[in-house]
């Protein structure tokens, strides 16, 4: 058995799926998912607050995105409010929302109404639980990443699982007809990757206002352009990594929800009017520790904080914005997506949150707190 093959059956295993098919990235992955599924001009619900991979992905596969409203206490789709987006849609992304376990069942049922495939991105919660199944589990096909930064990393690769023997043969030879992964295509996707950083940092204002939208058509065109740099195969030489590192993924989970109870110990005292934790949902894979800075109409107080983490040398990010302000010729408006683009302040949970790390956080942090009192 070749070691491709070994690594798609130890992820069958891990998850109890029937079938793996590793693919060059998840947005790969989930491309393939909804060519296969038949999706190409038809909607297919995903959430408004999300990585802007997940709509190229769509863009992709042909689909034609309707956005979603988020739930915000795990961050992923409201299923109430997306049931009445599911009939005539060609399926649903159920993306776990910065690794939190997302309302699988409740968006299950609602796709079932609806005739509507559930499409399960997992690829910021691999290793969690939801409900009575692992993450990777759940809906017709699952989607995961290995990419930096993801609960089991290679820096590289993805995979899709599914029970459907059929869909998996059809993904299998999507698959077969992209190119071989490239150091060029790997460079379009970064610098694609940082230009979404700059315009966020120049124009974004979690409103949806004018000097965003100017910028959505060209940056549109452009993310459409590069997208394609995603398709490309697994890299057969990154599979022998992948099977040594599954069996460590427990650990690394289990290391990572340990890092965010630190952390939390830590800022705990400094939390209130201002400063929220959001509290992973049970079953979740910390991506990062997520809080919510500043009143909920106006994100100067974290945009401050986020400056004061990077000075002092500090991970800190504040993503997601909603997806629909950069990509949509009008912005879907959704106030959950848009009051958590404006307040996230996301913090590392890694092996990159050592306890100096945690330490010079929990200082720059009250050092802000207390210059605002």
């Amino acid at each position: 058995m070749s070691p491709i093959a070994q690594a798609e059956k130890a992820l069958c295993a891990a998850t109890g799926r029937r079938f793996a098919v590793l693919t060059g990235n998840g947005t790969a992955g989930l491309a393939l998912a909804l060519r296969a599924l038949g999706t190409a001009s038809w909607p297919v619900v995903l959430p408004d607050a999300v990585c802007i991979n997940v709509p190229l992905a769509l863009h992709l596969a042909g689909a034609v995105p309707r956005w979603g409203e988020i739930d915000a206490r795990h961050l992923g789709l409201d299923a109430d409010a997306a049931g009445p987006l599911l009939p005539g849609a060609g399926a649903v992304v159920a993306v776990h929302g910065h690794g939190n376990t997302t309302d699988l069942s409740g968006l299950q049922r609602q796709a079932d109404a609806a005739g509507c495939a559930l499409v399960e991105d997992a690829c910021l919660a691999f290793g969690g639980q939801a409900g009575d199944r692992p993450v990777g589990a759940w809906g017709v096909v699952s989607v995961l990443s290995f990419g930096a930064g993801k609960p089991l990393s290679l820096d590289h690769g993805g995979a899709l699982l599914t029970d459907d023997a059929t869909l998996a043969r059809d993904i299998r030879a999507l698959d077969a007809a992209l190119p071989a992964c490239t150091a060029a295509a790997q460079q379009r996707i970064d610098a694609l990757g940082r230009h979404h950083t700059r315009l966020y940092n120049a124009h974004f204002d979690g409103q949806g206002g004018p000097a965003l939208a100017a910028q959505v058509p060209a940056f549109r065109a452009l993310a459409q352009a590069e997208a394609t740099a995603c398709l490309h195969r697994f890299d057969p030489a990154q599979a022998p990594g992948l099977l040594a590192a599954l069996p460590t993924l427990p650990a690394q989970v289990a290391a990572r929800r340990d890092r965010l109870a630190t952390l939390h110990t830590l800022l705990q005292p400094l939390l209130g009017d201002g400063l929220q934790w959001l509290a992973p949902t049970p079953g979740s894979v910390p991506w990062r520790a997520n809080l919510l800075v500043g009143p909920a109409d106006d994100q100067a107080d974290r945009h401050a904080l986020m400056r004061a983490l990077h000075a002092a040398g500090l991970h800190a990010s504040s993503w997601h914005p909603a997806a629909s302000d950069f990509l949509a010729d009008v912005p879907a408006g959704h106030p959950v997506a848009r009051r958590i683009g404006r307040q996230i302040l996301n913090l590392w949970v890694d092996a990159d949150c050592t306890p100096a790390y945690r330490a010079a956080v929990q200082r720059t942090v009250a050092d802000h707190r207390h210059a605002l009192a």
